[in-house]
């Protein structure tokens, strides 16, 4: 199953994110909060140790968080995850700081720089590269 991962330390950005993407047709058993960076890390770590068929094909994480960053996260996950495993991954801040924007072009893995917070639209638009149908 792909799934879609949401990092944030704010209860409130997860309800609403998964809302938005359950509105635009992603079913909610696919939909996965974590409210810090080493517990998403953990998560990926055992998903790869198992072999685990479900993996997030979409990261959304948080950019400004206690303790690790979205940057953080960024610089463990290439270390960790092979190039053909490799999320969608997007950076979400509640400001668009151009020297975060210009930091975040530097890594060819982040996808994208939003603004919370995320839109059905959004998730409408994302959709497009899910393959398997049991999430989306």
């Amino acid at each position: 199953m792909e799934l879609l991962y949401f990092i944030d330390d704010d209860d409130a950005a997860h309800t609403y994110h998964k809302l938005m993407a359950e509105e635009a047709g992603f079913d909610s058993t696919c939909l996965i909060s974590f409210y810090n960076v080493d517990s998403a890390i953990t998560d990926l770590k055992d998903r790869m140790e198992k072999n685990d068929p479900d993996w997030p094909i979409y990261v959304f994480i948080d950019l400004n968080m206690p303790i690790k960053s979205g940057f953080d996260f960024v610089d463990e996950i290439k270390e960790i995850v092979p190039s053909e495993k490799m999320p969608f991954i997007y950076l979400v801040s509640s400001s668009k700081n151009p020297m975060d924007v210009d930091r975040a072009r530097e890594y060819n893995i982040i996808k994208g720089f939003e603004t919370k917070f995320l839109e059905i639209d959004f998730f409408e638009s994302i959709k497009e590269n899910v393959k398997q149908k049991d999430c989306a």
